[in-house]
């Protein structure tokens, strides 16, 4: 009986932890430029945005979005070159207020492509986690999400004590 137990509150515990890694990792929301939100920095301070991005701690799964009023866009570029040279293509977010979801290691560009907004410093640079892109992955077997694991393992408790 003891035993029995034993495998109970095991089964417990290891149900708690998977849960708990679950919600570990708890995504934050940021609005760039925060209570100024995307527009031409003050006194066309060039460094602004690249200022606040500098203090954030940007992790996989934190979503940043753009806020402005008027004319603008928030046009993401696809490397450090495009970004420094306020390069105008790239992908174009029309509306104010659309989230960005940030889901890999990387730096993300984003410049304002209306006229001379970029210039003027309103661009900003992402970086996700280490900034680095992960290498590609070697072809392995497929790993089980957090909560199929505790799937897993409860069946194979409730399998074990329907047995005994």
């Amino acid at each position: 009986m003891s035993s029995r137990i034993s495998l109970v509150g095991l089964f417990f515990i290891v149900s708690a932890v998977a849960i708990s890694l679950q919600g570990a990792n708890a995504a934050t929301t940021y609005t760039v430029g925060d209570s100024l939100g995307w527009t031409i920095p003050p006194n066309n301070s060039v460094g602004y945005y690249e200022d606040w991005a500098t203090n954030k701690t940007f992790q996989i799964g934190d979503s940043v979005v753009f806020n402005w009023n008027g004319t603008h866009t928030a046009t993401e570029v696809f490397s450090e070159e495009e970004y420094e040279n306020c390069t105008k293509t790239g992908l174009v977010i029309v509306t104010s207020g659309v989230s960005v979801l940030l889901n890999a290691n990387g730096t993300r560009y984003f410049v304002c492509s209306v006229g001379t907004h970029c210039e003027q410093g309103m661009k900003v640079a992402i970086k996700v986690g280490n900034g680095i892109p992960p290498p590609p992955p070697p072809s392995a077997a497929p790993s089980l999400p957090v909560g199929s694991l505790a799937a897993v393992v409860s069946s194979i408790f409730m399998l074990f004590f329907s047995y005994m």
